[in-house]
């Protein structure tokens, strides 16, 4: 682990900070509008160059060359006016005797004449004639040459100002998106690290995003992983000792299990009564049973995805003569009543299943059913066989599943304290059983039963093709 922290701070070193990044995204903004203002207003003069735009001081001008032309002509009309003003002629007395401007324009304009002054923002000239007065009205602000844009449009200033501002927000945009698309292109090494670890793939090499923060992250996230790469190894480690372990332990129960079997026959060659004999073949077969179990977990052991066999056909009688000769043999050793029915679509059918599973996954429902029935109880015992469909039903009269073990009873390691606790029962038949049905298309169903208010378990099993 301090090796792994010593090269993430090595890795850190000249990187730059999330803040500095943003600083000079900011700086480059800021520098690209100012070159865009520069550039919008060096296109702004030349309009006015080009005379598509007049300047803001072009009315006065004009007024300038026609200022003669106006006081010495002997009529004023519409012609003598630059086109970029609007005019009025008083009499001496104040009567408008020409001009366009409108009614309220005219009353400025004569209060203007008599106050020389000027007001809404719109500037005045006066232009003395014999018995009468031109008041000229203009602006002094930048105007198109088009007079129909003067009346439709904004004014030039207002409309350059609009159109800076909406680029502005353009450029705005432009680096927004661009820093974005650099912050991602930054995480990548994140994603990447994280698909990793979510592939469970933990032999790789962090690549840093050259931003202090995100490798800060990164630096934590390789910490994990290799925290994460070392616990699951030692729990492998761990794993395969006790696989080791449980095989030898396996190899030494087959010892003892040989001289029980050895005994148990020899028993029988001597004279025993009818009883006796029933007995000892219990012992014998019993002893065998558990030598393939012994055998099975070897195997198990040996591979950490257990053992695969191919489904065999075989007669539906043969199993449930199987079955129920083992469970008879149990009933003799809990000293219980069985109460055992069939119902075969036909005795005589094929099924086709992974035989010693299927025997096995049954006689667990069986045992965990006789382990939690009274002495001298009653287990009912239902086996069904219809449409390539085998169901065997177990019922106990013992004390019934509580609500935990009605949700969770096969679930492997699984065991209910509180009500159904056997000294040699450790969570893993019911969940041998849950496994063996699902392999073979069937299910597990966990219930209490109304007739014998004990538990109820229903196994079933498709034939496999």
């Amino acid at each position: 682990m301090g090796g792994v922290k010593s090269k993430n701070k090595k890795n850190k070193r000249g990187t730059l900070g999330l803040g500095s990044m943003f600083e000079a995204y900011i700086l480059l903004m800021g520098f690209a509008l100012l070159i865009w203002a520069g550039i919008s207003l060096f296109a702004f003069n030349l309009l006015i160059n080009a005379g598509v735009i007049y300047p803001a001081n072009y009315a006065e001008y004009r007024i300038s060359d026609a200022f003669e032309q106006i006081k010495t002509a002997d009529e004023v009309t519409a012609d003598l006016i630059p086109e970029v003003c609007r005019y009025v002629v008083f009499s001496e007395d104040g009567k408008v005797l020409s001009g366009d401007l409108g009614e309220k324009d005219v009353e400025t304009a004569w209060n203007v004449l008599s106050n020389n002054n000027y007001s809404d923002g719109r500037f005045y000239k006066i232009i003395i004639r014999p018995a009468e007065y031109v008041v000229l009205q203009y602006r002094l602000k930048p105007q198109y040459k088009s007079m129909w844009m003067n009346e439709h449009l904004p004014n030039p200033e207002n409309l350059l100002t609009i159109f800076i501002l909406i680029c502005c927000l353009g450029i705005m945009q432009i680096f927004a998106k661009k820093f974005g698309s650099s912050i991602r292109r930054k995480m990548t090494p994140m994603r990447d690290a994280l698909e990793q670890i979510r592939d469970r793939n933990l032999d790789f090499k962090i690549n840093y995003s050259g931003v202090r923060e995100i490798d800060e992250c990164l630096a934590g996230l390789d910490d994990m992983r290799y925290a994460l790469k070392t616990s699951l190894q030692k729990q492998w480690e761990t794993e395969q000792e006790k696989n080791r372990q449980m095989s030898a332990l396996a190899h030494d129960i087959k010892t003892p299990l040989t001289v029980v079997r050895g005994n148990s026959e020899l028993l029988l060659e001597t004279e025993l009564t009818e009883e006796q004999k029933n007995y000892a073949d219990y012992i014998s077969e019993s002893a065998l049973q558990i030598q393939n179990y012994v055998q099975t977990l070897i195997e198990v052991t040996k591979s950490q995805e257990g053992i695969s066999q191919a489904p065999v056909k075989v007669n539906i009688s043969d199993v449930i003569a199987d079955i129920k000769k083992q469970t008879l043999g149990l009933s003799e050793v809990y000293q219980l009543q069985i109460n055992w029915r069939e119902e075969l679509e036909n005795s005589e059918s094929a099924i086709s299943i992974v035989y010693d599973h299927v025997v096995r996954a049954v006689m667990n429902v069986v045992r965990n059913a006789a382990e939690h029935t009274p002495k001298g109880g009653v287990m009912n015992i239902m086996a069904t066989y219809k449409g390539g469909e085998f169901v065997f039903a177990v019922e106990d009269s013992g004390c019934g599943f509580t609500p935990e073990a009605l949700a969770h009873g096969t679930e492997q390691f699984f065991m209910d304290d509180s009500s159904r606790t056997g000294g040699s029962h450790y969570g893993i038949g019911l969940f041998f059983a849950k496994k063996v049905a699902k392999e073979h298309g069937g299910k597990i169903i966990l219930a209490n039963s109304k007739e014998t208010c004990g538990a109820k378990v229903e196994i079933s099993f498709i034939s496999q093709t």
